[in-house]
């Protein structure tokens, strides 16, 4: 693979990238094969947990296929590489600690479901008996059935905007009901 001369990679890595510019897919394969240890070892560095470490070394490959164009055959890979990878994990950081302020851990479910004793159940069918059919009939399609949009219109017969309009206005009803 390398010789002793540590530059000596680096310039074939460089060679190597400059050929995939070009469209050599078999240089931008070995490009590939070779840098993939160097960017899971600092990925790995830089993200903590295991599975999504695997998910940043994905995108750091994505985000270097995107910007092969960017890159400048004249000057060393590595950093052009390193930045991208440091971006993308940095990034990838970012969004697990948003999704992990926004979510709720509890140590364990709760053992009664709501639907079980749930004391507006028998209030909902009541409002439920207070929609005309056709208000029914759309709330049955969108949120019982869970049809998309397009499906519960042709299930009912009628166009998406009707049903949309139909789901409105038996919203807006339950509302007053319960």
């Amino acid at each position: 693979m390398e010789s002793g001369d540590p530059d000596e990679g680096g310039s074939r890595r460089a060679g190597l990238m400059a050929g995939a510019q070009q469209g050599d897919s078999s240089a931008y394969g070995e490009l590939l094969n070779e840098i993939g240890p160097m960017v899971m070892s600092f990925v790995r560095r830089r993200v903590r947990d295991a599975d999504d470490a695997q998910d940043a070394y994905q995108e750091v490959f994505m985000a270097l296929h995107r910007a092969r164009h960017t890159y400048d055959p004249s000057r060393p890979l590595e950093p052009w590489l390193f930045a991208i990878a440091r971006r993308v994990a940095g990034d990838h950081e970012r969004r697990r600690i948003v999704r992990r302020t926004r979510e709720v851990l509890i140590d364990c479910p709760p053992e009664i479901a709501i639907e079980d004793g749930a004391p507006l159940k028998p209030r909902l069918e009541q409002a439920l008996r207070g929609l005309s059919a056709a208000q029914r009939e759309a709330i049955e399609l969108l949120k019982l059935d869970g049809l998309p949009t397009e499906s519960a219109a042709a299930a009912a017969g009628t166009t998406a905007g009707a049903l949309k309009v139909r789901a409105h206005r038996a919203y807006k009803l339950l509302r007053q009901l319960l």
